[in-house]
C-alpha cells in the first residue's frame, strides 16, 4: 500500500460511505432501500468489489478490479447529483487488506456493517452458495469442512478489528439483523441518522431482498458459476465485454438466478445440535465482538 494515498488528491470525488457486509445479514435489503433515498446515490450495479485484493469464492485468486485506477470506480457515479454516494460489497469485511485500502482511499468514509447470529448466517450462506453454484455440499458440516475459507465468514470480531484500528469509532456503524427484523422502520432510521441524511421510509421497507432459492439443477448452476471462475482464475477477464456484447453473460445470469431456481417450499432449518456446535465454535469471537462494538450479544451465546 506504499504511496497509495498519493494517488488520491484531496479535491477528488470520494465515496461517502461503504457497506462491508456481512453476507446474508440484510445488506441487500439495506442497499436496495438506501438507493431509493432522494439524498443518496448507489449505482445500479452492486458489489463493485473494488477494494478487496482477492476474491472470497476463489481462494488466492487476485481480484481483477483491485488494481484498476480509481477513475474506474468513480465512473459508476458519473450520473450522480446526490448529496452522498456509497456502495455495498460483502467481500470487504472478509478479505485481509481491504480495510487499509478503503482507509487510504478515504479516511473519512463511513463504514456500515450488518451482522447476523453467526450460526444462522453460516446456515443461510451455505444455502445461498448452493443456489449460486459456488458449492454443492449436501450438509452444512461438509460445507464448513470442505470450504472453511468460505464459511468462516462470521468471525466478526476478527473481520471488524482492522476497521476499528484505522477509522474513527464514530465512523463505523454496526447494525444487527435481529433489530431489523424486530422493527424495520426504526432500524432504517438508525441507518439514515448514522449517514446524516433526512429520515425516509420507502414502501419497500417491509419487503425482503435477495431471498435464497433452490436450484432446479445444481449441476447447471455449477457449470455457469464454474465458467465464470475459470475466466477470472486464468486472467481472461478481457473476454467478458465480448461475452456481454453477445448477450452470453446476461443469459448465464438469468439462467442461474431466475430460470434455474424455484422457491423453497420446506425451507431447511438449523437444528439444535448444529446451532450448539456453532455457538461453541464462535463463542470467543462473539465475546470479543461484544467489547469491540459495545453491544450485548447474549442471544448469540445461548444454546438450545
Amino acid at each position: 500500500m506504499e504511496g497509495l494515498e498519493g494517488q488520491y488528491k484531496k479535491d477528488d470525488f470520494r465515496l461517502d460511505f461503504i457497506g462491508i457486509g456481512a453476507a446474508k445479514a440484510g445488506t441487500t435489503w439495506l442497499c436496495d432501500n438506501l438507493a431509493l433515498h432522494p439524498d443518496i446515490y448507489i449505482p445500479e450495479k452492486k458489489e463493485l468489489v473494488y477494494f478487496n485484493p482477492t476474491l472470497i469464492r476463489m481462494p488466492g485468486t487476485p481480484n481483477p478490479d483491485y488494481d484498476k485506477p480509481v477513475e474506474w470506480l468513480h465512473e459508476f457515479y458519473k450520473a450522480s447529483e446526490k448529496r452522498i454516494n456509497g456502495e455495498f460489497s460483502v467481500q470487504y469485511m472478509q478479505v485481509e487488506g481491504t480495510a487499509q485500502k478503503i482507509y487510504d482511499y478515504n479516511p473519512n468514509a463511513k463504514i456500515i456493517a450488518m451482522l447476523r447470529h453467526p450460526a444462522e448466517q453460516v446456515f443461510s450462506y451455505w444455502q445461498y452458495n448452493i443456489q449460486r453454484g459456488v458449492v454443492s455440499y449436501k450438509t452444512l458440516e461438509a460445507a464448513i469442512k470442505g470450504r472453511p475459507d468460505l464459511f468462516n465468514s462470521t468471525f466478526y470480531y476478527q473481520q471488524l478489528k482492522p476497521y476499528y484500528d484505522l477509522f474513527p469509532k464514530e465512523n463505523i456503524g454496526v447494525f444487527l439483523f435481529d433489530d431489523m427484523i424486530a422493527d424495520r422502520k426504526t432500524f432504517f432510521k438508525s441507518i439514515t441518522d448514522f449517514l446524516g441524511v433526512a429520515p425516509f421510509y420507502p414502501e419497500s421497507l417491509e419487503q425482503k431482498s435477495n431471498v435464497t432459492k433452490k436450484p432446479k439443477s445444481v449441476f447447471l448452476n455449477r457449470v455457469i458459476q464454474g465458467t465464470r471462475h475459470f475466466i477470472t482464475k486464468n486472467g481472461l477477464e478481457w473476454i467478458i465485454p465480448l461475452l456481454k456484447g453477445l448477450g452470453i453473460v446476461q443469459l448465464g445470469t438469468f439462467i442461474r438466478d431466475k430460470a434455474n431456481v424455484t422457491k423453497i417450499k420446506n425451507k431447511p432449518k438449523l437444528n439444535i445440535e448444529q446451532k450448539n456446535r456453532l455457538v461453541d465454535y464462535y463463542l470467543s469471537d462473539i465475546e470479543e465482538l461484544e467489547k469491540l462494538i459495545g453491544r450485548d450479544l447474549s442471544k448469540w451465546k445461548q444454546k438450545g
